[in-house]
This record gives structure tokens, C-alpha cells and sequence, in this order.
């Protein structure tokens, strides 16, 4: 049962992120940075919840990791200069 959650759990983001392409939200470099915070955000909470229900130390270690590497890809993309199009 852990396993099925934690797989649900862990994609439902993408599959939000599908969901506003598919109801016509533009794929822009603002809304890809806007996705980086909230899987990161989302990530490090399923490992806190993963935490307290005392679940395989493997999977709070992978949605740890995944949080921490989302939320510093997210701080790179803001910092980075953006590309004006002409």
C-alpha cells in the first residue's frame, strides 16, 4: 500500500502540470519555474509525511532528494538571466 501511495502521491503534480497544457495554459519559462517550486515543495512534504508514518527510510530519502534538487533548480531559473526573444 505504501508503495501504490507513494507512486500516486509522487505524480500527481505531472499530472496537474498536464492538465493546465491540456486546458490551454501556455508553456512558458514562467510556468515551468512556477512547477520546479511546487514539485519541490510537494516532494519534501511526502517526505515528511513519509517520516511520521515510519515508512522505508528509501523512500524519504528519494522525495527528499527529489524536493531539494527541484527547489535548486527553481532558485537557478529565477536567478538566471532570461532569454529575450526578438
Amino acid at each position: 500500500m505504501t508503495l501504490l501511495c507513494n507512486i500516486v502521491l509522487g505524480i500527481l503534480p505531472a499530472v496537474i502540470l498536464g492538465a493546465s497544457w491540456a486546458a490551454g495554459t501556455e508553456d512558458t519559462r514562467q510556468h515551468r519555474t512556477m512547477f520546479l517550486l511546487v514539485f519541490g515543495l510537494w516532494s519534501l512534504t511526502l517526505a515528511m509525511w513519509d517520516w511520521m508514518r515510519s515508512v522505508h527510510v528509501a523512500w524519504i530519502a528519494t522525495w527528499a532528494i527529489a524536493g531539494v534538487l527541484s527547489l535548486l533548480a527553481y532558485v537557478a531559473r529565477k536567478r538566471a538571466p532570461v532569454e529575450r526573444q526578438l
